[in-house]
């Protein structure tokens, strides 16, 4: 039996996606230990748990995942506030029930963000254990082990949402800048032809004074000419 446990460990972790295997590696925890079984308190008494670590996820989220996930199991699902768990009432678990619902318990604690989630499945007033059911132990793993790969492909969907909303905003900045820089470039043409005016009507200016100064001077003549005469009449 361990070593069918340990093919079936082995298995799911090849299924795993490399996003949650390197979340769980950079935190330091070794594959074979991401479930574990243990009793633990909750709403009625210490019972046998499965529990497993979701590194980068806070329990907000991984609760919200848990009650979509939990939909497939049919049930009844409610929040204990007081003993803050989350109970699904008859649920309908292939393997595991063997036909009859099963009452389960979910707890989330939250610590230097990471998430640890807390399963205890009631038959019928005993809880799944490898001890005593070592068949619906292995189930309860699966159930575990695919709620985590869940957490990790909606964590990662949310990511790629997130890159895609930064890659359109960088592609939009992109856009403005060419558009920017085509404006400049056009701006460039714009002010070179201005400036092949100016120049052009510079020389037009220098010609038109050169024109008025000879004015001025044929002007001035008359003036003089016009003051001897008044002179000659005094």
């Amino acid at each position: 039996m361990k070593v069918m446990k340990i093919i079936t460990l082995f298995t799911l972790f090849l299924s795993i996606p490399s996003v949650f295997f390197a979340q769980i590696t950079t935190k330091g925890v070794e594959s074979k230990s991401l479930i574990s079984e243990s009793e633990r308190s909750m709403s009625q008494g210490n019972k046998n748990s499965l529990t497993v670590s979701l590194p980068k996820t806070n329990a907000k989220f991984a609760e919200k995942i848990w009650k979509d996930f939990a939909k497939q199991y049919k049930g009844d699902y409610k929040r204990d506030k007081k003993n803050d768990e989350y109970f699904l009432d008859n649920a309908m678990i292939a393997g595991i029930g063997g036909g009859n619902t099963v009452d389960m318990y979910m707890k989330f604690s939250e610590s230097n963000d990471v998430t640890t989630a807390t399963l205890w499945i009631d038959l019928g007033g005993a809880y799944v254990n490898s001890k005593d059911f070592a068949d619906k132990y292995s189930e309860a793993e699966k159930l575990m082990f695919n709620y985590a790969i869940t957490v990790t492909r909606e964590q990662t969907k949310e990511q790629l949402d997130e890159q895609q909303k930064n890659l359109k905003k960088l592609e939009s900045e992109q856009k403005s800048l060419e558009k920017k820089n085509t404006n400049l470039h056009s701006d460039i043409e714009d002010y070179k032809k201005r400036i092949l005016k100016a120049e052009a009507d510079i020389q037009t200016n220098l010609k038109q004074q050169d024109d008025n100064k000879a004015k001025i001077e044929t002007q001035k003549k008359l003036v003089e000419e016009v003051q001897k005469k008044l002179s000659t009449l005094n």
